[in-house]
């Protein structure tokens, strides 16, 4: 089955809510639904705002079934709404273009549907590779920061045999930068960023963690004077920069109303300056967002700051 809401026992995680922004350019309006993990399509972007699935950390395989095989998504029509390795990746399908830096990033993991019966795993993996699931990713940050919080990410549910929610999704702004990667094919705007959810049972009590990676902190050809950072931050900092909300995630951020003072990021990139000056005009972006906090609380929730992930121990939950 698709996205399952009532996959942790006891407990109810739906679908990030879209604001209306969000529903106008996505596909048909609504969710596109696979064997294993369901996605929302940006038709004016070419990529998902968001991709969910579940993880079933107790009979998660330790090896996939199925070797990739990138292909269009037959829900989505026409095809040429998806980006492809013609349009977007490292080198084209005939060879014709390419390099370039941009990997083929999954949204919903490859592995992370791969648990269960073998059949059903072995579909669900193929489905991952549709080009619907798949999001242009610099190759430092691909093999970096990413790679490494989807790695915990599966530690984390298979050493405690845990049930996971997980939504993944681009950052889409208006100054992404555009890339041709050929000279007869349509122009694509790479995202931002990126960020991820993931929900959890800790010690019997609910957890979502939320992360945020920006492309630019990795596309650079001069030496960087920082190290690229991943960071957990508010929900709600996530719903400021994507119009998808999670109300019935709120209450189980460990972050949303802590000011996480002696761990705060002191080197301010370019891209972390764009969050910041979105984050002191909060109500610009959240006027559409029907949120059951407090104008208040709304302005502590979205404040600037987060807990900068230099190490798998420094993650919140």
């Amino acid at each position: 089955m698709p996205y399952d809401p009532e996959f942790i026992a006891g407990q109810v995680i739906p679908l990030p809510t879209p604001i209306d922004r969000v529903t106008a350019a996505a596909f048909q309006g609504d969710y596109i639904h696979h064997s294993r993990h369901s996605l929302l399509f940006n038709q004016e972007r070419g990529f998902a705002f968001v991709s969910a699935h579940n993880i079933d950390g107790s009979t998660l395989s330790s090896a996939q079934y199925t070797n990739r095989d990138f292909d269009e998504d037959p829900k989505i029509q026409p095809s040429s709404l998806q980006v492809d390795n013609n349009r977007g990746y490292r080198q084209s399908r005939d060879g014709e273009f390419g390099p370039n830096p941009w990997d083929r990033g999954h949204m919903a993991r490859r592995k992370s549907l791969s648990w269960g019966d073998e059949a059903d795993a072995s579909i669900a993996e193929l489905e991952s590779d549709l080009w619907s699931n798949i999001a242009p990713q610099h190759g430092n940050l691909h093999d970096d920061s990413w790679g490494k919080i989807e790695d915990w990410m599966l530690e984390r549910v298979s050493s405690d045999s845990q049930r996971a929610c997980v939504f993944t999704g681009p950052v889409f702004t208006e100054d992404d930068p555009e890339h041709k990667n050929g000279p007869n094919e349509v122009p694509i705007r790479i995202p931002a960023g990126f960020w991820k959810v993931m929900t959890v049972k800790l010690n019997g009590a609910m957890r979502s963690a939320g992360f945020l990676v920006w492309q630019r902190d990795y596309d650079s050809e001069e030496p960087l004077p920082f190290a690229p950072l991943l960071e957990q931050v508010r929900l709600t900092t996530i719903e400021v920069l994507t119009g998808l909300t999670f109300p019935a995630l709120r209450r189980f951020d460990p972050l949303l109303f802590d000011q996480q003072g002696n761990r705060r990021d002191a080197i301010v990139s370019a891209s972390r300056e764009t969050l910041r000056s979105r984050m002191a005009r909060p109500f610009e972006a959240l006027r559409e967002i029907n949120s059951d906090l407090g104008e208040d609380l709304l302005i502590e929730a979205t404040a600037p700051g987060t807990a900068v992930i230099t190490s798998m121990r420094d993650i919140v939950l």
